[in-house]
């Protein structure tokens, strides 16, 4: 049986694009969507935390492209 992991291919990588928000004061970096604290902790998590975060993103991701497929 396939997990979310499996088929969403969730890695450790930083999903940083180079355009954070959280430093104009964001809670939530608009460009990589992870939180102030998910940013600041980053290089100190865990690669499971690091995955659980991408797994968290891709999630809400696919919601959300989901949800623009139903208009």
């Amino acid at each position: 049986m396939q997990t979310a992991d499996d088929i969403l291919e969730v890695t450790s990588d930083s999903p940083c694009v180079g355009h954070c928000t959280t430093v104009l004061g964001d809670d939530v970096c608009r460009s990589c969507l992870r939180t102030f604290d998910e940013v600041s902790r980053w290089l100190e998590m865990s690669e499971v935390e690091r995955r659980g975060v991408n797994l968290r993103i891709a999630l809400l991701a696919s919601k959300v492209a989901g949800s623009q497929g139903n208009s």
